[in-house]
């Protein structure tokens, strides 16, 4: 989570010229908000990209990225997982969508994804995800276009969220608010890092107080267990906003992130037993 969250380079594998596509966001966002690392960019057809050396390949970066960022084509991706593998790279974030999202031959070509990584010991997060911020780093690894109104201020309020569009509306609302924020982790389809996963690193944040949560399924129980115990003897509050109480919205979450929402008297007893709000 630490590579994910604060790397000292990225990748951005799909690199594009304009700043408004989906490869072209987070090396913008990056370059306006100040990140002090270094940005590698990827794509076979230019020599440049918004004013930064770009390379043919993977193969040709001249070092081995702490994170990549990849925006290919879904066809594209396993690939893709496998020449950063090759490389050494070990945290991706897969913005690309097209898998367990679409039905069973998305799941299938999913868990294909998950097998690569695991192969390579590289955490995985998405894919059809919006992707992660980090305040104090000024590391914007996604494609939001939340920050073309402004950049969040810096705070203490982490925000982990299954849904990009929901996750990054919350950050303009706490910037409206007038509240700081210290990261938001998106985790759209969850094929291997959930947003426990996310919510256990804020823990661990020193510069995280408060931390949201919004959930659509709980894909790992013990996991999300484990985390919110580990909130309560932090003294973090964690405050869960848990979709897909009906039967429309459960079909609503299946449909956008791949999640069942499974019960939900279940999961809002649970969740408060283990001290969520």
């Amino acid at each position: 989570m630490d590579r994910l969250l604060a790397p000292r380079s990225v990748a951005v594998i799909g690199a594009s010229d304009n700043p408004v596509r989906i490869g072209g966001r987070p090396i913008a966002s990056m370059r306006a908000a100040g990140y002090a690392g270094r940005i590698l960019l990827v794509n076979p057809n230019r020599a440049t990209v918004q004013g930064l050396e770009c390379w043919p390949d993977i193969d040709a970066l001249p070092e081995v990225p702490d994170a990549a960022l990849v925006a290919v084509p879904a066809a594209l991706v396993a690939d893709t997982l496998e020449a950063l593998g090759r490389k050494g790279c070990k945290a991706v974030t897969v913005f690309s969508a097209g898998f367990a999202e679409t039905g069973e031959a998305g799941a299938t070509a999913q868990s294909a994804l998950l097998a690569i990584a695991a192969r390579y010991g590289m955490r995985l997060l998405g894919p059809n995800t919006l992707g992660v911020f980090t305040v104090g780093e000024r590391y914007y690894g996604t494609f939001t276009s939340a920050v073309d109104s402004g950049y969040p201020q810096p705070g203490t309020l982490g925000i982990a969220s299954q849904s990009g569009a929901f996750g990054a509306h919350l950050g303009v609302l706490a910037r409206m608010r007038g509240l700081g924020l210290s990261a938001l982790v998106t985790t759209g389809n969850e094929a291997d890092l959930t947003v426990a996963d996310a919510v256990e690193w804020m823990v661990a944040d020193p510069g995280t107080t408060v931390i949201c949560a919004y959930l659509e399924a709980v894909n790992d129980g013990p996991a999300l267990l484990r985390a919110l115990r580990a909130a309560r003897a932090a003294r973090k509050p964690v405050i869960v906003l848990k979709a897909g109480s009906s039967v429309l919205g459960a079909r609503a979450a299946a449909s956008h992130t791949a999640s069942l929402a499974g019960d939900f008297a279940v999961s809002r007893t649970v969740l408060s037993d283990e001290g969520a709000l």
